[in-house]
């Protein structure tokens, strides 16, 4: 069994893994979306029997708020809902190797509060690691196996990204809402849709927009995230936070330096921003399944530029899988669309607000 949920996360990412047999499965949760995405995240745990409400890994994969805060408003609570073999975050103590300034900073500015939070309950921080920071070094990738036999292969973020954030830690766990006193969450259920990305007068031209020139995030943040190649009993799935796509890039050519990957599911980079799926990523791989997490809340996405050069690089018979449908995607479940560029779709159904996919 290798079974993946996408919850409702919001304008973020919340990813439930199920794997193993059906008898005695294993879990893996990474990110927990914004705040109120903890309540789909608790009703999945209150499903399970007792004796399985555990998880074999809980991944944040970096400090923006769509991604650390409904993990912050769990583990806030007196007693966690779940179980926890190892908790995978890079906080300041791991961006920051001088012992002296991390106490400084610590109680300065608590990566912070997620990071009293896995101190408070005791958890096992990086264990796979060590208690080290989860990082790509230049000579090799770090692979851990998870019990039950999930193989993750680090794919980022590389040290220079992790400096990279190092200067601006303040300001990120400020904008992630980390800093105590500074306020946790808006009522992200009440945030209205304002200025849609327009399609011109009529249907996306994909191969218009393919011609755009391709420019890469710069934010710190982003840069941070924890990604990795998934593989369980020969399957193989890109889980890429919001990593960027030239350090995805360079980790997969050390993977396979002469060859593409083939990948089961693409759960894409920073919610198909324009700035985090290049066409050199999409041409490393081989793969007809696409994941876009997103309501297209307050940053408007996916972007057309990004669907269009996902189709134009996996060529037909692609699926295009949403974990919402909004007023931003829905022009690419037209049929002319589909016709057309020879994909379907996939949308949550009114019964159920999680997609699933069974690999």
């Amino acid at each position: 069994m290798f079974n993946i949920k996408f919850l409702p996360a919001r304008f973020g990412d919340c990813i439930w893994i199920t794997y193993g047999s059906e008898d005695h499965p294993n879990r893996i949760l990474i990110d927990g979306g914004t705040g109120g995405t903890r309540h789909s995240i608790k009703k999945l745990v209150n499903e399970l029997p007792e004796d399985q409400k555990k998880l074999e890994l809980l991944v944040v994969t970096h400090i923006d708020r769509d991604h650390i805060e409904g993990i912050l408003k769990l583990l806030e609570e007196d007693h966690l809902p779940f179980g926890i073999r190892d908790f995978w975050f890079n906080g300041w103590s791991h961006i920051n190797t001088n012992t002296q300034d991390v106490i400084e900073h610590f109680g300065a500015v608590q990566g912070e509060r997620l990071s009293a939070m896995i101190l408070k309950h005791n958890l096992s921080w990086n264990g796979d690691f060590n208690g080290n920071t989860i990082k790509v070094d230049q000579e090799e990738l770090p692979k851990i196996t998870l019990p039950g036999g999930m193989k993750l292969t680090i794919l980022s973020p590389a040290q220079k990204h992790l400096s990279e954030l190092k200067d601006k830690w303040e300001d990120e766990v400020r904008a992630a809402n980390l800093d105590p006193g500074f306020g946790l969450e808006v009522n992200d259920e009440d945030v209205t849709e304002d200025v849609i990305e327009s399609f011109g007068d009529g249907f996306p031209d994909v191969d218009e927009l393919v011609k755009e020139d391709f420019e890469e995030d710069t934010s710190a943040g982003n840069g941070s995230s924890i990604a990795f190649l998934a593989e369980y009993e020969g399957k193989k799935v890109l889980l890429c936070g919001d990593a960027f796509p030239s350090q995805l890039l360079e980790a997969l050519n050390k993977i396979a330096p002469e060859e593409k990957i083939d990948l089961e599911l693409f759960k894409i980079s920073h919610h198909a921003s324009s700035h985090n799926t290049s066409p050199e990523l999409l041409d490393k791989v081989n793969c007809k399944n696409f994941v876009i997490s997103t309501n297209g809340r307050i940053y408007k996405h996916p972007k057309k530029v990004t669907i269009a050069r996902i189709l134009k690089s996996s060529g037909e018979n692609t699926r295009l899988i949403f974990n919402y449908k909004s007023k931003i995607n829905e022009i690419w479940d037209e049929n002319y669309l589909k016709s057309k560029y020879n994909y379907t779709t996939i949308f949550p159904t009114p019964e159920d607000d999680i997609v699933e996919i069974d690999l």
